[in-house]
């Protein structure tokens, strides 16, 4: 009832306005006309419960809208309890269709709401299954006020942080807008915007789309901001735009170095130095960014500042970015050049173990180069270290180990500063560890000293075999190898074998590693094994636990014994073949049209005999050891088993990465393995041995005419690979008579030479070889390539003519493919130095950046020559 009215008797007769009633006195009175009003009254409503106001959301009314829409917004605001309980109100659904309201208010904030509820994560998923991506995107555009392009963004910063909504994002160009929001003065927007291109970027695919779009400078430009978080933020999104070559180029162009670096040398911002270092990490490892930084003084400065901060968790950020940077070697002599060793060592000073830790893992990494290891010495580094292995924290007793390790190898001085500086005690100290790697680093060094026989002794005096039970027991196949390797190394002394004796748990536990699956915990206790049987009482022990048995049982099996594949005539690579694919023949592949994808190496030289695996080629092998080819596991089934996709590591074998075509087989004559007295029975056997060659030899001529008809009914015929022979002709005289070693490094220059020659890492991606390709496919007419027709090779072609020629002069080795067309080499080759030797080690062939080097496998330039940076 509205307030003032008066009521009417139900019973009273309706009257009309135009009625007549008469009065008190007989005289007729004649009542008013009124004209009706319609209108409503405005009514005030106090709503109290969240309930009401998800219902007046369906109002008609623009007025009811906004107020139900501001008073949500600020109910959702107070916490993600109230988030959650308005989508299970309804409100989700009703406010995304008001987003599309014509009036700008109801749309701004209905966004604003819209945007809140985002940020709970299980209202995100609903919003996934609904199609609402599209429109978010379209209000982000200078038309809309300022507001709801905040909450749009807001919005998109929460959605994107699932992959699946990041991808599709991607795919509607939300970039553009984005960029443009970045400029915008309001502090919310730019942070919401960054923070969203944040999250795309782990898409590598939006890392060349932001710089497409010019995106790169707005984004350096907000380094300097009052906000911290928007500071943080940028820093985040450069780290991942580093990662790009393209984009590194860019930021260097637009002087994003010098910005950075100052940026690090402001003290008011020294809150996000850490996140800007991070960064900066990425850029340093472009060996041109680190030129550029260094020629403007930044490099220096940046050491000085390593050395001034009192953050340590800034602290331990730079020494981080030098280590990953000094992993290439052209870098390791840019910080050399700027005293980075020094610097570095100043941290171990540090009071706080995530900075010493920091450190030993950039020494470890700058240790690596020669002349860093005399460099560190005379800073004392050697000293400092030793102190590192007897803290209490195990990841810094680890990580100086491994940083000492890298300091002995090849380094008589350093391994004398070591024993002046009382660190062998230490060492002996850490193969009991609790940290098996520990126990690992521990070991090698300590073979690394057993060069110097001054030292070795000393060290057997120090009670090493009896502590060299740890790591042989250890659970950690690295410990145990390089125990084994330790044993062998110090078993060439008497001392050290008579201590074996007196330990005899040591023995048992050494032939037991002989059944490892690992290859290099099998390849080393065989050869500590060769080393302690000339002590005949040792050897009858070792036999009496079982060695001889498991030698032999090792020898029959299929996967553990050595299996010597090389690559035969006819042998070829068509390159990975993804899941579900199909191995095609040399005929197949010959008879497909010349197309664009990578051609198809062929070697084809049946001229060319292939050369056993013996001392046929050699000459004196004094640093080599013994000549050993790949492991088992280096080498492939002849199964053809289908990879996935190029993310695939594998070893190129005749029954993996290609096929051996149809190939005549030259006949020979059987030799007989035993010697007759009689000479008439000699006699009769020869001419039987005569008349089975003749059959024979009718056998192959019918064989080779078949597969030459075959050949002609295929349309493909094999010709011999003229080039490749003379390459035989030429390089086969010079590796007669020198080691194993040198032999790899004539025949990688040798190959180095015939495909373009040395190539810098930086030209790798501009050396233009595809095009050569394509004219030699064009010139044959076919996608079928013989190897020695290739002039201009990288990775992979260099490999494959490595293999090739290594397999027909009696050089062992592997050919192994990785990602994006790289393709290496893997030797085993022993050494030796200062009398002592010990167990071959796995090497990668460099064939391009300096042709004929060994890189150590697994060490940090072999992960830069088989990874695409």
């Amino acid at each position: 009832m509205v307030k003032g009215a008066k009521p009417t008797s139900s019973a009273a007769p309706a009257k009309t306005a135009a009625s007549a009633t008469v009065g008190k006195g007989g005289k007729p009175r004649q009542q008013d006309e009124k004209a009706i009003d319609e209108t409503f009254e405005p009514l005030k409503l106090d709503i109290k419960g969240a309930q009401t106001a998800v219902v007046c959301l369906r109002s008609a009314e623009d007025s009811v809208l906004i107020r139900a829409c501001d008073a949500l917004f600020k109910y959702a605001e107070k916490s993600d309890a109230n988030k959650l309980m308005l989508h299970e109100m309804g409100a989700t659904d009703t406010l995304f269709t008001l987003t599309h309201h014509e009036n700008q208010t109801v749309q701004r904030n209905a966004t604003m709401v819209f945007g809140l509820l985002s940020a709970h994560p299980d209202i995100r998923r609903h919003l996934r299954k609904i199609d609402c991506i599209p429109h978010m995107i379209s209000l982000l555009t200078p038309e809309n006020e300022p507001l709801t392009n905040e909450f749009a963004v807001y919005w998109l910063r929460y959605m994107c942080s699932d992959y699946s909504t990041k991808s599709q994002v991607l795919s509607l160009n939300v970039l553009q807008p984005l960029i443009r929001l970045i400029s915008e003065a309001d502090p919310d927007i730019k942070f919401n915007s960054l923070s969203t291109i944040d999250h795309i970027l782990d898409d590598f695919h939006a890392r060349s789309l932001v710089r497409e779009l010019n995106g790169i400078e707005p984004i350096l430009n907000n380094l300097k901001s009052e906000f911290p978080q928007i500071t943080e933020t940028v820093c985040n999104c450069l780290q991942k735009l580093a990662t790009d070559p393209f984009n590194r180029a860019v930021i260097r162009d637009i002087g994003g170095l010098d910005k950075m670096i100052d940026f690090i040398g402001l003290d008011e911002t020294k809150d996000v130095h850490v996140h800007c270092l991070n960064a900066l990490a990425n850029l340093l490892e472009d060996t041109e960014c680190l030129d550029l930084i260094q020629s403007n003084g930044g490099l220096k400065r940046l050491m000085q500042f390593v050395q001034d901060s009192v953050v340590p968790a800034v602290q331990a950020a730079a020494a981080k970015a030098i280590g990953r940077a000094a992993r290439k070697p052209q870098n390791r002599k840019i910080f050399a050049e700027q005293d980075a060793e020094r610097a570095m060592v100043f941290l171990l000073l540090s009071e706080n173990d995530d900075v010493r830790i920091a450190a030993c893992q950039a020494l470890a990494v700058m240790a690596e180069s020669m002349l860093s290891r005399e460099t560190i010495r005379n800073n004392d580094g050697i000293l400092t270290l030793v102190q590192m292995m007897q803290k209490e924290n195990p990841r810094l007793r680890e990580f100086s180990t491994l940083a000492m390790s890298n300091l002995t190898q090849s380094n008589p001085n350093n391994i004398r500063e070591l024993q002046d500086q009382a660190g062998l005690d230490v060492l002996i100290g850490l193969l009991n560890d609790e940290k098996d790697t520990t126990k690992a680093y521990a070991c090698v060094t300590l073979a690394n000293c057993s060069t110097d026989q001054v030292v070795r002794t000393n060290i057997l005096e120090k009670g090493l075999i009896k502590n060299l039970l740890a790591p042989l027991q250890a659970s950690y196949e690295l410990a145990q190898a390089k125990g084994a390797m330790v044993l062998s190394a110090f078993s060439i002394d008497q001392k050290a074998r008579e201590d074996i004796l007196k330990n005899q748990a040591i023995i048992p536990h050494l032939v037991s590693l002989l059944k490892s699956n690992h290859d290099e915990v099998r390849r080393n206790t065989c050869f500590a094994i060769t080393v302690l049987c000339v002590e005949q009482t040792i050897a009858i022990e070792i036999l009496r636990n079982g060695a001889l048995e498991i030698i032999r049982d090792l020898n029959t099996s299929e996967s553990r014994k050595k299996n010597n594949n090389i690559t035969t005539d006819g042998f070829y690579d068509m390159g990975p073949v993804r899941e579900g694919g199909k191995f095609l023949t040399i005929e197949e592949l010959a008879a497909e049209e010349v197309n664009d994808r990578r051609p198809i190496l062929l070697v084809y030289a049946p001229e060319k005999n292939v050369t056993s695996w013996s001392a046929t080629t050699g000459g004196s092998y004094g640093d080599d050891i013994y000549r050993v080819p790949s492991s088992s596991d280096d080498i492939l089934s002849t199964s053809a088993t289908p990879v996935k996709g190029s993310e695939s590591k594998e070893k190129l074998s005749t029954g993996v990465s290609g096929r051996n075509a149809k190939t005549p087989k030259s006949s020979s004559k059987e030799k007989e393995g035993k010697t007759s007295v009689d000479q008439s029975s000699r006699a009769k056997k020869d001419k039987t041995s005569d008349k089975r060659d003749s059959s024979e030899d009718k056998k192959h001529g019918e064989r080779e005419s078949s597969e030459t008809t075959a050949d002609l009914k295929s349309g493909y015929k094999q010709t011999i690979d003229q080039d490749f022979q003379m390459y035989l002709d030429e390089i086969h005289p010079q590796i007669l008579r020198v080691p194993l070693s040198e032999q790899i490094s004539t025949l990688a220059r040798f190959v180095s030479e015939k495909m373009g020659g040395t190539i810098s890492p930086d030209d790798v991606a501009t050396f233009g070889y595809e095009v050569a390709m394509n004219q030699l496919k064009a010139e044959l007419h076919s996608n079928v390539v013989p190897i020695g027709r290739v002039r201009k090779g990288i990775h992979a072609q260099r490999a494959f003519l490595f293999k090739s020629l290594a397999d027909r002069i009696g050089i062992p080795c592997t050919l192994t493919r990785g990602n994006y067309n790289r393709a290496w080499n893997e030797v085993v080759v022993g050494e030796s130095s200062g009398g002592v030797r010990y167990p071959a080690k796995t090497w990668i062939v460099d064939l391009l950046h300096e042709p004929g080097r060994l890189i150590l496998a697994n060490s940090s330039d072999a992960r830069s020559y088989t990874i695409l940076n």
